[in-house]
């Protein structure tokens, strides 16, 4: 049986340092990613006609524009990863709500950013097979 605090603040506070950990972790690796994507695109681009290349140029193109994306909501998230160390127990609902809120907030955003980078890797996988000569059954 795992242990629960008695005090929900407490509780709140790990759970919401526990995804920013999992945020942070989430957001290094896809920088990893990203930056693996261009430059392997990049490295192959000048092998392609005319007609990949402006395919390969398009996905490169986005690619640069997440990781950028991408920085900025690892920054972001180590910003709020130290105001989180920060917070101490609410005396109030309305102090609690208001941890709870933001974090709902940040947490719906990189959900959002989740959600594009899946959709873009999904396109160079998809893509890049295209390009290729290998043949999935």
């Amino acid at each position: 049986m795992k242990y629960e605090p008695e005090n929900s603040d407490e509780n709140n506070i790990a759970v919401i340092e526990e995804h920013v950990y999992d945020w942070l972790q989430n957001l290094e690796i896809i920088n990893f990613e990203l930056v693996l994507y261009k430059s392997y695109l990049q490295d192959h681009n000048c092998l392609k006609s005319v007609d990949k290349k402006s395919k390969i140029n398009s996905l490169l193109s986005c690619i640069n524009e997440q990781i950028e994306q991408n920085k900025f909501h690892l920054r972001t998230c180590l910003f709020y990863k130290n105001r989180v160390s920060k917070i101490r127990e609410c005396d109030d609902i309305e102090c609690e709500t208001t941890y709870l809120e933001a974090h709902s907030l940040f947490k719906n955003r990189l959900q959002y950013h989740f959600k594009q980078i899946k959709s873009l890797k999904h396109q160079i996988i998809s893509k890049n097979l295209a390009f290729s000569a290998l043949k999935i059954e």
